[in-house]
């Protein structure tokens, strides 16, 4: 996913910083759906290109319903207001999902 978002930000002409920016934010966020154990299901990911930047969205279908936290840390939240725009977790009907915004300088 991380190989994917910076292939998809090279071509948009990204730095090599924000470049770096995008696979450490979409990293930080895919890592509370999938868990640091890893969770049986799957990941989807899909990437909307903008004018003047990227859209990366993320839902987790996981097999077994699991409450998952919502609220990203402390240490989180201050790692993403560095590297995203803007960067949101949430879980709806039991499915947690991630929505990020990178913008091109």
């Amino acid at each position: 996913m991380r190989l994917v978002a910076a292939g998809l930000a090279s071509r948009l002409k990204f730095t090599l910083d924000e470049i770096e920016d995008l696979k450490i934010a979409v990293d930080e966020l895919a890592s509370y759906v999938i868990g640091t154990q890893g969770r049986e299901g799957t990941l989807e990911i899909r990437f909307a290109i903008l004018e003047n930047g990227l859209e990366v969205h993320g839902e987790g279908h996981l097999t077994a319903h699991t409450k998952l936290r919502t609220e990203l840390s402390e240490f989180s939240r201050v790692i993403l207001d560095g590297v995203a725009d803007s960067a949101t977790l949430e879980q709806q009907d039991g499915v947690p999902m991630f929505d990020l915004l990178k913008k091109r300088a």
